[in-house]
């Protein structure tokens, strides 16, 4: 197995972990922040963003088996978001005047390191 193909497992199952989670007990998810999802409507959000998108990104990046223009389009892509959203995280922190190690830190640091290995697994190539 390549350093590319290592990279892109990882981030896959990274990301298919947190919608598996998201999916099957939506509740867990705002409650790691100290929030609820007490409504089925609050439920079905959480599903449809934190189920639903880490799912399209683990099912892209295990689609991405190659090393094609698409296939780097995709690490793009899920690299380019998960840097956003590390990006978005430190700004609300830095907003909030607050950087607690769990749960906000633990999420900053997966985000981040899934940025950068998904730009590892480009730079990998074939």
């Amino acid at each position: 197995m390549t350093l590319r193909s290592s990279l892109r497992r990882s981030a896959a199952g990274a990301y298919a972990a947190i919608g598996l989670v998201a999916a099957l007990a939506p509740t867990r998810v705002p409650a790691v922040f100290g929030g609820a999802a007490r409504t089925p409507d609050a439920r079905t959000e959480v599903r449809a963003v934190y189920a639903g998108i880490p799912l399209a990104f683990a099912a892209s990046l295990a689609a991405a088996s190659g090393s094609g223009p698409g296939d780097d389009a995709v690490l793009r892509t899920v690299g380019a978001a998960s840097a956003g959203m590390a990006a978005a995280r430190l700004a609300g922190c830095v907003a909030e005047h607050r950087l607690t190690a769990w749960p906000t830190g633990a999420f900053l640091t997966l985000e981040t390191a899934l940025a950068v290995a998904l730009r590892a697994a480009r730079r990998a190539g074939g």
